[in-house]
């Protein structure tokens, strides 16, 4: 990509937000109220943060290696071997994440959309057509961020509201009345469905104006723990926090509970997953590219299309072990999710650590 200056405040935003916010929103209420009940939303906060820290270190590493992409500076700060191999199993674990969470999308659409329709049919779908956008280059995907925003979230904030005549606020009493831990354990739950994230290490490098982009990711994680906080009230205002914790995909639950005499809206739920295919869509390609691109510049592939390519029958058969959408929901993901945590620490906080260590090193010899 030759001009390193391409993607504007908006597209940055707005494909960072696409990113975070997944599938999770469908089953994460259920998730944090096993924990803390109604407060899911003081969860929902703590995770904002968390995922505000996560970003600013992002731009640290990338801002003091250069504005460089991911690969490169793991490469520089490891070694060119111990780099390749990170490289290889960071991108490894974000796509069967990834595909984890492909498998819970498409159990939804069959449940509640394409009845008919097997899901081997909805995962093929859906990796093909994330491999065919990824193939057109980053800024093909940035672009279909910026549409894709506000084809979800206008239509979003109006169903939302509608949701308001049913809810009964009296639910999220009392406030703080979990132990301390479980908010802090639910949180890290919830951060585990927002690795969308990591999509930062390849965006902010091509970001036309550096000096903003500090701005941008306080808005873009405020934005997404509010949207999650908005959720997670309405979700425990409609439903109570033990139908919520019993309940496979809560958020689904509560705007089935909306009831209109209009004709047009009697069957508006499938409206709203049809909305849904639309951003998830745009979550799963953002994360696809990542990994994608992650593997093409650890192996030096000539073209993000083999790449791409590679990971097809990974994802497929990675989404394919769970036997039911029980088991995906309550997998606990093991060595996966060790895996994932080990790996965050090493590419964003290890590395961090040696690139101020190496920034200072500098800056004494000079």
């Amino acid at each position: 990509m030759k001009n390193k200056g391409f993607i504007e405040e908006f597209a940055l935003f707005a494909s960072l937000s696409v990113s975070m916010i997944g599938v999770g929103v469908f089953y994460a209420p259920a998730i944090v109220a096993k924990y803390v009940g109604a407060d899911s939303w003081i969860s929902a906060i703590i995770a904002g943060i968390a995922i505000c820290l996560i970003l600013f270190c992002i731009y640290e590493i990338v801002k003091i290696n250069k504005y460089k992409d991911i690969t490169p500076i793991l490469k520089d700060t490891y070694g060119g071997v111990l780099g390749t191999i990170i490289s290889l199993i960071y991108s490894l674990v974000i796509i069967i994440v990834l595909a984890f969470s492909l498998r819970v999308f498409s159990e939804v659409i069959t449940m509640y959309l394409l009845v008919n329709t097997p899901t081997e049919v909805i995962i093929i779908t859906f990796i093909f057509i994330g491999m065919y956008l990824s193939r057109g280059g980053l800024a093909n995907v940035v672009h279909f961020n910026e549409i894709a925003f506000w084809v979800m979230f206008l239509p979003l904030a109006i169903i939302l509201l509608l949701t308001l005549p049913e809810a009964n606020f009296k639910n999220l009493l009392p406030i703080g009345a979990s132990p301390i831990q479980n908010y802090f354990i639910s949180s890290f739950e919830m951060l585990f469905l927002f690795n969308g994230f990591s999509i930062a290490f390849i965006l902010i490098p091509y970001v036309r104006e550096k000096g903003k982009i500090g701005p941008i990711l306080r808005r873009s994680s405020l934005f997404v723990g509010l949207f999650y906080v908005i959720i997670f009230i309405l979700v425990s205002a409609t439903l109570s926090s033990v139908q919520t914790a019993e309940s496979i995909f809560p958020t689904i639950t509560m705007l089935q509970s909306i009831s209109s005499r209009s004709g047009f809206l009697e069957k508006w739920d499938g409206l709203v997953m049809s909305l849904w295919v639309i951003f998830y869509f745009t979550s799963f390609a953002n994360i696809y590219y990542f990994a994608s691109s992650i593997l093409k510049e650890s192996l030096n592939l000539d073209d993000i299309r083999t790449s791409s390519m590679i990971y097809v029958p990974i994802v497929y058969l990675a989404a394919m072990i769970p036997k039911s959408i029980i088991e995906v929901r309550n997998f606990k993901f093991g060595y996966l999710r060790i895996g994932f945590i080990t790996t965050i620490i090493v590419v964003i906080g290890i590395t961090l650590l040696l690139s101020y260590i190496k920034k200072r090193r500098m800056q004494s010899e000079e």
